[in-house]
């Protein structure tokens, strides 16, 4: 494999782990409930609205839940994506070994 296909594949698991990293890290609003905690929406993996929740139920002018909701989907719209481009990347850098490594495969220069 030359330097660009390890470049490739090198970029390609960077994007995987960015992508799942992301994921993995709290989703917070810019907004505290009534103990002064800020309130925490889960992960892009899973949502837990229980504090958005409660802090809905204290002030019912606003509702966390909705906004909880909002922040958990805008961050899987950016992480999932980068995450999906990756692993094409990986699975373009395996399909192109693959053929690569095949012994029904004939080159140019073996034809000559």
């Amino acid at each position: 494999m030359t330097n660009r296909g390890w470049f490739i594949l090198l970029f390609g698991a960077a994007l995987v782990g960015i992508g799942l990293l992301a994921l993995n890290f709290p989703v917070f609003l810019d907004a505290y409930d009534q103990w002064g905690w800020q309130i925490k929406c889960g992960t892009g993996y899973s949502a837990d609205l229980m504090q958005a929740e409660i802090a809905r139920q204290a002030s019912p002018h606003t509702n966390f839940v909705d906004q909880c909701q909002t922040a958990l989907a805008s961050r899987r719209a950016w992480s999932i994506p980068i995450a999906v481009a990756g692993w094409l990347i990986l699975f373009g850098v395996a399909i192109a070994l693959w053929l690569h490594a095949s012994p029904t495969t004939q080159r140019a220069d073996a034809l000559t």
